[in-house]
């Protein structure tokens, strides 16, 4: 084996990986549970939920942010929540029908 390759090994093996990596596969659920609570929004009320990741880079893509697309029952549209790479929210809107106070809405 080689210096190179075991090296890479045993890098990835002693550095952790960035807080994203571990909430990136869990769809930064606390920060996304805690924007949907202040919107009255829970399991109950919610019709669908879809996480998309955003990347970046070309052969090595790596993630850089994801977008939570929240269809709630009540009204006819989606609330949206983007996220960076670390899970912090750096927008909110809403499209369609649904309007929630605080939160900018998209035609």
């Amino acid at each position: 084996m080689k210096a190179a390759p075991l090296l890479a090994i045993l890098t990835a093996l002693v550095i952790p990986w960035p807080a994203f990596a571990q909430e990136a596969r869990a769809g930064c659920t606390s920060q996304v549970a805690e924007v949907l609570q202040s919107v009255g929004l829970s399991d109950n009320n919610i019709r669908r939920k879809q996480d998309l990741r955003q990347y970046v880079g070309g052969s090595r893509r790596r993630v850089s942010g994801l977008h939570i697309w929240v269809w709630p029952r009540d009204c006819d549209g989606r609330f949206v929540i983007y996220l960076d790479r670390i899970c912090r929210v750096t927008n909110t809107y809403t499209m369609g029908e649904c309007r929630f106070e605080g939160h900018d809405h998209v035609e």
